[in-house]
């Protein structure tokens, strides 16, 4: 059931996770969200309320499980968070529950930083799904995404905090990075 359920999927694959009413709701969006019947999805929650578990983690593994050609830019205010959020959508798919659930998703066992001899690319900014054309990449705000297609792309925290937020030249910055970097990555069917 948890390759079909955003819900179960969480809990069998964080056994720990202890869902409040808010995050029922979430996860209701996000199933909606992984099946393709919402298109565009804004989340506000306070700090410490499980968003980035659910839409920066868990979220991408799912969707990799159910489509590993889907195509996935990960987001934030900086490039080292963005690559955490990485090595954690890494860390969920190498878990056996993982491999209970989606056993056609998987990465390459080796950390590989280029495309040589057909090996798939493995790092903290690039992975790719074995044997399809599926992949992750993250990326700071601000940082390149030239020829990179998006299918799906997350953004989880813009801003660090409420002194870029409300600077009117950060805003700016990342109004323009979001404009002509990251929304010229997504065709008519992304989801952002």
């Amino acid at each position: 059931i948890a390759s079909k359920s955003f819900k179960h999927f969480v809990k069998y694959t964080k056994d720990d996770y202890v869902f409040n009413w808010h995050h029922l709701l979430l996860i209701d969006y996000l199933q909606q969200f992984a099946e393709g019947k919402i298109k565009k999805l804004m989340v506000f929650m306070p700090p410490q309320h499980g968003k980035s578990e659910l839409t920066s983690r868990r979220l991408p593994a799912y969707i990799l499980g159910i489509n590993p050609k889907a195509k996935i830019i990960g987001c934030s205010y900086s490039a080292d968070l963005a690559t955490s959020f990485n090595r954690d959508v890494q860390r969920i798919i190498d878990d056996e529950k993982y491999k209970d659930v989606f056993p056609d998703t998987y990465l390459n066992s080796s950390n590989v930083r280029t495309a040589s001899n057909g090996h798939y690319l493995r790092n903290s900014d690039l992975f790719e799904i074995v044997n399809h054309r599926g992949f992750y990449k993250s990326v700071g705000v601000g940082g390149s995404l030239t020829g990179t297609p998006a299918d799906i792309g997350i953004i989880d925290d813009p801003v660090k905090d409420a002194i870029e937020a409300e600077s009117a030249t950060y805003r700016a910055r990342v109004w323009d990075w979001f404009t002509q970097v990251f929304m010229t990555r997504l065709h008519n069917d992304s989801q952002i």
